[in-house]
């Protein structure tokens, strides 16, 4: 899987500080701008975990 920023906030909010999903979106759109929905955040998470 690419390295890319959804891969990152991922890796390092969710399986390193254990935080949740909605606060991932909340720091992608804050920072980044970005709106994510949740499903493809989610999707994301099981690419990852393969």
């Amino acid at each position: 899987m690419k390295n890319d920023l959804l891969t990152f906030a991922l890796k390092d909010y969710f399986l390193k500080k254990g935080k949740n999903l909605h606060v991932i979106q909340r720091y992608l759109r804050l920072k980044y701008r970005l709106i994510v929905d949740e499903k493809i955040l989610q999707k994301r998470l099981q690419q990852l975990s393969m």
